[in-house]
């Protein structure tokens, strides 16, 4: 078997997991939609289920990477970006001071990690020429354009600005593991031979 064959194989077997990314990206969005629905909810409360979260994302997207062998689909930023969201999730969890402290910093930080990588992953399904890529692109800018914004001001948010842009980033980070994985579906099915 050649060199390119063993990697076509390869990548088969690696992506046919898009759907945890997808179930990250529905979980996200829910999130989103549940602090636009129920704003009244404490800022506490928000520091812990955004720490349980960026747990559960993070153990999502570690098992996605480690069963993910191949370069093109972003396994080391799918497996960096899961190990640091399980550890900033752990912290949040068992800290609810330090995180109701620093929520805006680090909510801004995680959108920064998350938009690089999902502008790496697009940028690696536009050089194999997945259909769609550059909508994984637009939602890592859009990712990074709101961490941007949360990590210039962190001490100018109020709880409400803290709830509001909180419930439009897990949209938005939402909306890009949907991208993601929908993106890698179609690469699998590509590489089966059903495009």
């Amino acid at each position: 078997m050649d060199r390119l064959s063993l990697l076509l194989e390869n990548s088969k077997r690696a992506i046919r997991y898009w759907w945890l990314l997808l179930l990250v990206g529905v979980i996200l969005i829910v999130a989103g939609i549940s602090v636009f629905l129920y704003p009244v909810q404490s800022y506490l409360g928000l520091s812990v289920l955004f720490g349980w979260l960026m747990l559960v994302s993070g153990v999502l997207e570690a098992v996605l990477a480690s069963s993910n062998r191949h370069f093109v689909t972003g396994r080391g930023w799918m497996l960096v970006g899961g190990i640091i969201e399980i550890i900033l999730g752990i912290i949040l969890i068992f800290n609810v001071s330090l995180s109701a402290v620093a929520l805006p910093i680090i909510l801004g930080f995680w959108l920064l990690l998350r938009g690089f990588g999902t502008i790496g992953l697009g940028g690696d399904m536009t050089a194999v020429g997945v259909p769609g890529a550059g909508w994984t692109v637009f939602t890592g800018i859009l990712l990074l354009l709101c961490s941007l914004w949360i990590l210039l001001q962190p001490l100018v948010f109020g709880t409400t600005a803290v709830l509001v842009w909180v419930s439009i980033s897990l949209l938005f980070a939402g909306a890009a593991a949907c991208s993601m994985a929908l993106q890698l579906r179609t690469a699998h099915r590509c590489m089966e031979g059903k495009c």
